[in-house]
């Protein structure tokens, strides 16, 4: 064989320059189905990662939610301690549906209790339970439900308010419902007022 055959043998035999067995359909078709395999794994493997830290990060993110919603809750209880506080400092006791001394449902007197803080009735005159017409508490949408009731901040409406008896230095621990009483100091509550409200699954909440 001459040096020119030769050179074309190299040539045809050389895959760089276009020999002459290049990859036919079969081949591309296997390389192509290998990556699309690939592929659809790393899917796959991403997808149950990204579910992983789903499941984990869930559980923080409630905890979160709830401790804010119970430290809103907290202090939107002791607002109204104060306002009571005030309103027995202003009138000399406390106001008439919380002279029996026991623990009262808020929203069964509720028709008292709004005008009794916040001065002005519905009718624009002072009312029975604030006749010089104070605003101790200012009252805005979002601390009542769509039934018009008083609610906290998960909207529980489970809230009960009680005053110190006349001559007393301590609200007794035993006045409280036994519920309550856990959280109540065993020499009683030294405050003019208390109120607490019970949060979703029974959660209690004291302030006073």
């Amino acid at each position: 064989m001459g040096p020119l055959a030769q050179r074309l043998e190299q040539r045809t035999h050389n895959p760089l320059v276009g020999g002459s067995n290049p990859p036919g359909p079969t081949d591309v078709r296997r390389r192509s189905e290998k990556n699309l395999a690939f592929t659809l794994i790393e899917m796959l493997a991403v997808m149950a990662i990204i579910g992983l830290l789903i499941g984990l990060l869930l559980p923080s993110i409630a905890a979160v939610r709830g401790g804010a919603t119970a430290q809103k809750t907290k202090l939107q209880l002791h607002a109204l301690v104060t306002a009571l506080s005030d309103y027995a400092t202003h009138y000399g006791s406390a106001p008439d549906f919380l002279k029996n001394y026991q623990p009262v449902a808020i929203n069964s007197v509720l028709d008292d209790f709004l005008p009794a803080l916040q001065g002005t009735d519905g009718n624009g005159a002072p009312p029975q339970q604030n006749p010089d017409n104070v605003r101790f508490y200012v009252f805005n949408r979002s601390d009542f439900d769509g039934g018009g009731r008083l609610v906290d901040a998960s909207g529980s409406g489970e809230i009960y308010a009680m005053a110190r008896r006349p001559n007393y230095l301590t609200i007794p621990r035993n006045d409280f419902p036994e519920n309550v009483r856990g959280s109540v100091p065993n020499g009683g509550v030294a405050a003019p007022f208390a109120i607490w409200s019970l949060l979703e699954r029974n959660r209690l909440l004291t302030s006073w």
